[in-house]
């Protein structure tokens, strides 16, 4: 028999195992805990350790995702066992644990050799694994490691490339695809990508490339990775451009006004993306045309200032701040900014506010007399933008009045105009990561958030206690405590997010980041603020890769995609419902 060594015997025995006959709840629990406190102890590392290696599949996977976000590189020998689970829903998450622990390697004289031991690690298993979804997942976490020289990355690059020519199958297309978007994005300081990567990057968007058996909506994530990686790169070529902007996939469609806008290559379909059924894509038409000048963005933009969809319209009357010779523009700029009765009015202000910020740029001669109705208009972000218009025009004395707003925002964006000192806020006050208790978990095994949105609709949310539990779990106490009834969705990015649940000064917080597999598509819910933590989340109005591994994921968008796609700055959260 081999010898156990002192310490590892120590640990065995300091942990605290599972009572006999205790159930795997209860067991996985004990690992959430731990997880939440960053497991502080060697007790504690020993538990995450010895559940690593759990019969039972979900323990185990709660326990290998929780090692992995420790982000301790010297942990990367304790998950690597788990890639030889007979499950493979527990390889994937060791593969996605590993990248993820490996970002704790730091800068240290033995960073590149763990780097290079976890890659070979990662490469070794990808030699003998025939699950398509863990193959992916194996990309994606060699893709994911912090490679600081050319070498490796070429390697990683190297095994890129052989996957995604001989991928056939969703699972592993999608995972080389959402490799390649991330390899390109974050190695190509270090390694640029080749013109290897860049044609199998082109290869992936399009949609002929769809493999036979495969639906092509089905596959339309691969190629909007495809084509994010690609527009990073400026790899999107004129033939790609007029590809994707032909595609059946509305968000691919998108990316091809993105393209446009970046590199002006078939400009012309930009025509087309003005009268896309998407307003996904309406929008980033119009940006696409500023590129144009004013003679093809100020006519287009006048169009859809009375676009059907709000968000597209609020859009098109940004765009007519350029607009100074056209006559046309400035008079519906100044007709909608000096129509000052819908101001107070909670679902009324936006065209208007808009508009006067657009019209402070276009001519600040007809703007400046109508300041002074939104520098007194109840609704904060209405003196939020007329700050803004402030600005545009050098008005100190209305700066100066907006600088001493009773809302620290609007106080700031005047403050930060005149170059002044911005209002401190008070730090967020510590808060310890939310002890999981074993009736909440069972409570909350398959739990539901119903949002109420106030003259909007219902938003209906999966909550993933599973994977994020000490952010579940806080949620799910603040909306039971009714902290975000009241509270608003303050920022909204067209083709971006929507984001609510700041209060100011007494924001409650969540626990740390608890980043994992899922992804920032269209729909999922993020907890806001990593480094703050604060308790503001954000619904994704568009897939956005780059956030992931960067913010957790707590949640999905079930029903009320279409109350999402209504949301406009300033709406009010009615109520928070949780429904178990």
């Amino acid at each position: 028999m081999r010898t156990v060594r002192p310490i590892a015997l120590a640990v065995l025995l300091l942990a605290p195992l599972p009572a006999r006959g205790q159930s795997a709840t209860a067991t996985r629990i004990l690992v959430m805990q731990a997880e939440g406190r960053r497991a502080p102890t060697t007790a504690e590392i020993g538990l995450l350790r010895i559940n690593t290696r759990s019969a039972n599949a979900d323990t185990a996977k709660v326990a290998v995702r929780a090692l992995g976000r420790l982000e301790r590189a010297s942990l990367i020998p304790d998950l690597l066992p788990a890639l030889r689970h007979a499950l493979a829903e527990v390889r994937i998450e060791a593969a996605d644990a590993i990248a993820t622990a490996a970002q704790g390697s730091g800068a240290s004289a033995t960073a590149d050799s763990v780097v290079a031991s976890t890659q070979n690690a990662l490469l070794a298993r990808l030699a003998v694994e025939a699950d398509p979804g863990v193959r992916g997942a194996l990309h994606e976490a060699l893709a994911r490691l912090p490679y600081r020289n050319a070498a490796a990355a070429l390697k990683t690059e190297t095994a890129l490339l052989a996957g995604g020519r001989a991928a056939t199958a969703l699972p592993e297309r999608l995972g080389i695809a959402r490799a390649l978007e991330t390899f390109v994005r974050i190695h190509g300081d270090v390694r640029p990508p080749g013109s290897d990567v860049i044609e199998l990057l082109r290869q992936l968007a399009r949609p002929e490339s769809v493999a036979p058996g495969l639906d092509l909506l089905r596959d339309a994530r691969v190629r909007r990775l495809a084509n994010e990686a690609l527009l990073s790169v400026g790899g999107l070529d004129e033939d790609g451009v007029r590809r994707a902007a032909e595609d059946a996939d509305p968000q691919v469609r998108r990316l091809a006004m993105r393209a446009i806008e970046a590199t002006g290559v078939a400009l012309e379909k930009t025509n087309d993306g003005l009268v896309d059924p998407s307003p996904l894509v309406r929008i980033d038409a119009l940006r696409a045309l500023r590129i144009r000048g004013g003679d093809a963005i100020c006519p287009a933009a006048r169009k859809a200032a009375t676009d059907s969809d709000l968000n597209v319209a609020l859009v098109a009357l940004d765009q007519l701040a350029v607009c100074r010779t056209d006559t046309e523009a400035v008079e519906l700029l100044a007709r909608i900014a000096a129509d000052t009765a819908a101001i107070a009015v909670a679902r009324g202000w936006h065209q208007h506010a808009h508009a006067l910020v657009a019209l402070a740029t276009a001519a600040p001669d007809r703007a400046r007399p109508l300041l002074a109705a939104y520098v007194t208009a109840p609704i904060w972000q209405v003196r939020g933008y007329a700050a803004r218009a402030a600005a545009q025009m050098a008005e100190r004395p209305v700066l100066d009045t907006l600088a001493h707003d009773t809302e620290d925002r609007v106080a700031n964006a005047a403050l930060a105009a005149l170059g002044a000192p911005l209002r401190a806020r008070p730090p967020l006050k510590p808060s310890p990561a939310p002890a999981v208790s074993a009736n909440e978990i069972r409570r909350l095994a398959a739990p539901r958030a119903r949002i109420v949105v106030r003259d909007v609709g219902r938003i209906e949310l999966a909550l993933f206690t599973a994977e994020a539990p000490g952010t579940v779990v806080r949620f799910v106490r603040l909306a039971e405590e009714g902290y975000y009834n009241g509270l608003s969705f303050d920022r909204l990015l067209p083709n971006a997010v929507a984001q609510g649940g700041d209060t100011g000064p007494e924001t409650a917080v969540f626990p740390g980041r608890e980043v994992g597999t899922w992804p920032h598509v269209r729909g999922a819910v993020g907890a806001a603020a990593p480094d703050t933590n604060d308790a503001q989340f954000f619904i994704n109005l568009v897939d956005n890769p780059r956030f992931d591994h960067q913010y957790t994921v707590f949640a999905q968008v079930l029903n009320g995609a279409d109350v999402v796609e209504r949301l406009l700055e300033g709406d009010v959260i009615d109520s928070i419902t949780i429904l178990p």
